[in-house]
């Protein structure tokens, strides 16, 4: 690679990190508001929702990809401005009830643009998520700048469903994906999701339970 390619390479990777460290800033902040409303909730009602937080921001290449993709001019300035997934939070919960709670949270703190609700709504591959895209307010020195936040919310048997779905999708022939293997996916889906549901009856039955003990013991 000669002198100026490498000066240029530089240059560009340079910019991308000054052009990502808002990003990153928006994760975090988001990040501790899940924290502390995943701690208030286990406080309230002694059940934390949140399994786990997944946070990522898009590589340069990625960006890069889906603004040609979606044909627009591949720089920085059109990833500001066209791509609202540049960062993004994946909440892993149990139950499908705390997708909801967390949704809700959510949208009592922060600004939300967004919502796409594929868990009453399943993608036709079967697919199951809560979308939401928030808005968050970055505190400079002498501005406030405003940058979105790609939110998943899922439970973990929808998560798994989804990575394994996302890993056969790439290793299988398009034509053979659209076929009989989408179907099955579509019905794996469908017995995963049965199950998860059965699993959450016993918790809120449990949880039923637990409530009259509580009620009826004397003090």
């Amino acid at each position: 690679m000669d002198k100026n390619n490498t000066c240029k390479m530089i240059e560009t990777l340079k910019e991308y990190a000054e052009f990502i460290r808002p990003y990153k800033d928006a994760i975090n902040l988001v990040r501790i508001r899940l924290e502390a409303l995943d701690a208030d909730y286990g406080h309230l009602h002694s059940h934390n929702p949140i399994h786990q937080i997944i946070h990522r921001v898009k590589s340069l290449d990625s960006i890069v990809k889906k603004l040609a993709k979606r044909g627009y001019e591949a720089d920085l300035e059109s990833a500001r401005e066209y791509l609202t997934d540049i960062a993004g939070i994946r909440v892993i919960t149990y139950y499908q009830q705390d997708v909801y709670e967390v949704a809700r949270a959510l949208k009592s703190c922060l600004d939300i643009v967004k919502e796409s609700d594929y868990i009453k709504n399943p993608k036709p591959s079967g697919y199951r998520s809560y979308h939401m895209i928030v808005v968050v307010p970055i505190h400079y020195l002498k501005s406030i700048e405003y940058y979105p936040v790609e939110v998943q919310i899922r439970t973990l048997t929808m998560d798994c469903w989804a990575n394994i779905e996302h890993q056969l999708h790439y290793k299988t022939l398009k034509n053979d994906f659209s076929g009989k293997i989408s179907k099955k996916f579509q019905e794996y889906s469908e017995e995963l999701n049965a199950i998860s549901l059965k699993m959450e009856a016993i918790y809120s039955e449990q949880n039923r339970q637990l409530s009259e003990f509580k009620n009826e013991t004397p003090l």
